[in-house]
């Protein structure tokens, strides 16, 4: 567990019953601090959040060979992470009052620790502008924007384990 400014980050398998809190913590992420790439224009926003509804969150949380993480601080959910069995990062969001606490750090270094578990030689993930910086500190390469459907940059970016 990692010490942040605020407590100790503790990290969790997802249960169903966190599914509306992490839904909820998902699209609050995206809508309050994603800015840089939605601009808030709400037709972007609406796209971003397109797929994150209560019964997306359950369906990733259920899903075989889905491994999605809880990170708390002081009984706080404070982030969300998601792998799937093939070493695709599917969500990696911080709830905007614990960003810069470590929390998304904590939770990338669990979902590459699962990764490697399962023998994956990588992780894959499809990023925007304002986390592609993050990704690329932590030792992804790749990035290249391509504008998405929803007038966003969005690229693709790899680690080798």
């Amino acid at each position: 567990m990692m010490q942040s400014g605020q407590g100790r980050i503790e990290t969790r398998e997802a249960q169903a019953a966190d599914t509306a809190a992490a839904c909820e913590l998902v699209r609050r992420s995206i809508a309050e601090l994603c800015v840089q790439d939605h601009q808030n224009m709400q037709a972007i926003v609406g796209g971003m959040l397109i797929n994150k509804t209560p019964a997306n969150m359950q369906a990733w949380i259920e899903a075989p060979g889905s491994f999605i993480l809880i990170a708390e601080i002081d009984g706080v959910m404070a982030g969300v992470g998601g792998l799937t069995g093939d070493g695709e990062i599917t969500l990696l969001y911080v709830a905007p009052p614990f960003r810069f606490q470590g929390v998304s750090k904590t939770l990338l270094a669990q979902l590459e620790n699962r990764a490697r578990s399962l023998g994956l030689p990588n992780c894959a993930l499809v990023t925007t502008d304002t986390a592609s910086a993050f990704f690329a500190a932590a030792g992804y390469v790749g990035y290249d924007p391509q504008e998405d459907d929803f007038g966003m940059d969005s690229s693709s970016m790899t680690k080798e384990l």
